[in-house]
């Protein structure tokens, strides 16, 4: 357990009014029951956050920020409208995040496989005051990152401490590995290791995090791999009929994904997870991937699904060359509107 003086907490929360914001994080201890999903979320304290371009407080490989608009298109424009959303690989959970905090969908589940991951999701959704608090403490320095890189923590508070510390102080965000301290070790670069943690603006994205949980919006977190998530979901919201439910899912990346995540998948956690996507079709789902030829390979002559090359690009962290490629974005709903954001491959490409 952390201790902090008095004294800190009081310069903490005069810090926080200098902010422009004095309200206190919003207050849910404990993950919401099942069946909350029947009823309305309440009103948000800060809407105004989730229409930021950055909503995470977490830099994670693959963020899928611009992706989002695209998803939640493709969403609003199929009926009826899902009211829970289950995303088995969070990561950064920009996707969940802006489509519980924009109303897409009304209810959201996070999960991931990663302990780090999982306990700062749940952590910041509901034990926020302590995050904050303890974020507050930390000191921004390579012997402090050498120290949260050895250490091994059991508890959750200590292990989503870790997750924040190296996910805002490492390069690109990678939290397991060979990735270094942002500037190096030397710190000689123009980009110290305390350059990604900015208090004020952790603070509210942590407290926008809260503010979904406190009001119904985010429902769980669960540390699972997407097999033990979707047995989750059959298994705890039988009360939903199957249209009221959505998938989002955003495995690792195909290639450097070793080198990004602990948790990486190879080959045949790629052809499994597509043969699950064929033979359970009683929810709607969508299906984010990084532009590979093996991946179109798995998703071609499927006709009950549409694969489209979003045109979009982003930069894959992971390597000192960056590489620069498109998004796929696979799903199984039925209407595919029309938009200059991407288009439709045909059978022969998407083999």
């Amino acid at each position: 357990m952390r201790c902090f003086a008095v004294g800190h907490i009081r310069l903490i929360e005069g810090a926080e009014g200098l902010m422009g914001n004095a309200k206190q994080a919003p207050m849910r201890r404990k993950p919401w029951p099942p069946d909350a999903v029947l009823d309305k979320p309440t009103p948000l304290q800060d809407a105004r956050l989730f229409r930021n371009s950055v909503i995470s407080p977490l830099r994670y490989p693959g963020a899928k920020r611009q992706l989002v608009p695209v998803i939640e298109s493709l969403i609003n424009a199929n009926v009826p409208p899902p009211r829970l959303l289950l995303e088995p690989f969070c990561g950064g959970a920009t996707t969940t995040l802006r489509l519980l905090g924009s109303g897409a969908v009304e209810h959201g589940i996070l999960a991931d496989v990663d302990p780090l991951i999982a306990a700062f999701w749940r952590t910041a959704a509901f034990d926020s005051k302590w995050l904050i608090d303890a974020m507050h403490e930390e000191t921004i320095s390579v012997a402090r990152w050498d120290w949260w890189r050895a250490a091994n923590p059991r508890g959750r508070r200590e292990r989503a401490l870790k997750c924040l510390f190296l996910n805002r102080t490492t390069f690109s965000g990678i939290l397991h590995g060979r990735a270094g301290p942002i500037g190096g070790r030397a710190q000689k670069s123009d980009y110290k290791i305390d350059c990604r943690f900015g208090l004020e603006g952790l603070t509210r994205r942590i407290k926008g995090v809260a503010d979904l949980a406190s009001t119904g919006r985010l429902l769980d977190v669960w540390e699972a791999d997407w097999r033990t998530a979707l047995g989750n979901l059959s298994s705890k919201f039988k009360m939903l009929d199957p249209g009221e439910i959505v998938v989002y899912l955003d495995p690792p990346y195909v290639d450097k994904a070793q080198w990004l995540y602990e948790w990486s998948f190879d080959s045949t956690e790629h052809t499994d997870l597509a043969a699950w996507l064929a033979s359970d079709t009683r929810y709607a789902w969508l299906l984010s991937y990084d532009d590979n030829q093996s991946i179109r390979g798995l998703y071609k002559n499927r006709p009950a699904e549409s694969v489209l090359h979003v045109s979009h690009t982003y930069t894959a962290a992971g390597s000192v060359t960056r590489t620069v490629r498109d998004e796929l974005l696979v799903t199984n709903l039925t209407v595919i509107p029309p938009s200059k954001r991407y288009r439709l491959l045909k059978t022969d490409e998407a083999g």
